[in-house]
Parts: C-alpha cells; sequence; structure tokens
C-alpha cells in the first residue's frame, strides 16, 4: 500500500500539472504503475501455490471486504464500471469547456471508438467472468464427487490426498482469476490516451486505498470490541 500511495501522488501531480507533462512522460508512468500491479500478481502466485487457500479466505481482509472478493479477489468487470462513472463524474464537471468546443485532458472526452471498443472488451471480460465462476462452482461441487464420498465412508483414509487434488484445482482457478484482472487493467489502459489512462489510474488507487483505510477503521473496532468482551467476560480479580 505504501509504494501504492507513492504512484497514486506522482499520478496526481501529473495530472494537475500546467502545462501537461509530454505523451513519453505519461507513458512511463503509466507503465510503472502497471508494472506494479504485475509484480503484485506474480507475488500473489508465488505465495498462492503454499497455500492456495488463504487466497480464498485471507486472514488479512476484514468480513466487509470479503463480501465483495471474487475468487481470490476483486471482479474484473467492477473495473468498467469504475471507468464509467469516474468518466461521467468528469463529464459533468467539464460540461460548460466540452459546449465551447475545448478539449478536456481527463475521461470527459472519451471518443465514440474508445466507448466501442471499451465496451467489446466489458463484454469479453463478462464472459470470461462467468467461465471462471463456472470452472470454480465444479470444483466446490467435487466435494461431494462418488471419490470423495467413498473416502469418507473409509473412515476418511485418503481424504487429504483427495482435498490436496481440489486444492490444485483451485489453484488453477485463482490462476486463470488473477489473469484475468491483470489482463483487465491493461486491456482498459490499452484503450486509453496515457493523459485518460492516469485518471483511470488515479481513481483505481484511491477507490482501493479509501476501500483499505475504511476496512482498518472496521477491524479496529472490531478488535476494541473483543477486547471489551473479554474484559467483561474475565474480570480481573486481585488477589
Amino acid at each position: 500500500m505504501a509504494e501504492q500511495s507513492r504512484h497514486l501522488a506522482d499520478l496526481r501531480a501529473a495530472a494537475t500539472a500546467h502545462p501537461q507533462p509530454p505523451a513519453t512522460v505519461l507513458q512511463k508512468l503509466v507503465e510503472r504503475v502497471v508494472a506494479h500491479y504485475e509484480n503484485y500478481y506474480m507475488t500473489k502466485s508465488l505465495c498462492s501455490q503454499r497455500d492456495v487457500t488463504l487466497m480464498f479466505s485471507p486472514t488479512w481482509t476484514s468480513s466487509t471486504e470479503n463480501l465483495f472478493m471474487w475468487t481470490g479477489g476483486w471482479r474484473p468487470s467492477t473495473a468498467f464500471h469504475l471507468l464509467y462513472s469516474k468518466s461521467s463524474i468528469q463529464l459533468e464537471a467539464q460540461q460548460d469547456e466540452i459546449l465551447k468546443g475545448l478539449r478536456t485532458a481527463d475521461l470527459s472526452n472519451l471518443s465514440a471508438v474508445q466507448l466501442q471498443a471499451v465496451y467489446d472488451l466489458h463484454r469479453s471480460t463478462i464472459n470470461t467472468e462467468r467461465a471462471i465462476s463456472e470452472k470454480l462452482a465444479v470444483v466446490q461441487k467435487e466435494l461431494a464427487a462418488k471419490e470423495m464420498v467413498e473416502v469418507a465412508g473409509a473412515a476418511g483414509e485418503g481424504m487429504e490426498g483427495e482435498m490436496e487434488k481440489k486444492r490444485e484445482c483451485a489453484f488453477s482457478v485463482l490462476q486463470q482469476a488473477d489473469q484475468l484482472r491483470i489482463d483487465t487493467i491493461k486491456g482498459i489502459v490499452g484503450k486509453l490516451e496515457f493523459f485518460q489512462a492516469v485518471h483511470f489510474l488515479i481513481a483505481a488507487a484511491e477507490l482501493h486505498l479509501a476501500v483499505q483505510w475504511c476496512m482498518s477503521m472496521e477491524r479496529r473496532r472490531m478488535m476494541l470490541l473483543w477486547r471489551l468482551r473479554s474484559k467483561l467476560q474475565c474480570p480481573r480479580i486481585d488477589l
């Protein structure tokens, strides 16, 4: 999160700079931020090889965060809704300039060609999401497969081997989901001009960090509540 905060500061500086930085400068900044996402998922893949179950039920997230999880992370199609929302907000804010025929340097001036390209990618991403969800559903249904029932009937002997097979299948599904997540980020960025990509990445970082801050507050409240309950249940007795 610290590195993401630094990237956010760099993105904001580029978005508010006057005059606008050269395209080559914006390109390098966008590529550096996207590379950060790629490195994150490479690291995640290495960790999930050791214990994939942690990625589906992470101990470092709150119950509220888990509510919005899809296959071990954020739902890729959410990125498109983020783009549409930010574009709409900036379009409303820049109405006067747009009516005057002035070119705006943000997401308010997405062209018809760009919107169609984004729409096509959005539709393709949703289809891939559904396919991955179906694969995970198959893994979950396999819990009651014939082999599992036979092992359970034999006092559970061999159950660990069967569960390991399920974890391997879950790892494969997670890999596909994470690949779709990074492909979605790169796909959207690739449909935008560099200054537009800067604004999209700002919106993504701001949303992620804001949710993380909110959830950290939730975890603190839960911890305080747990400590309070512990004290009430186990009062200190001075002898």
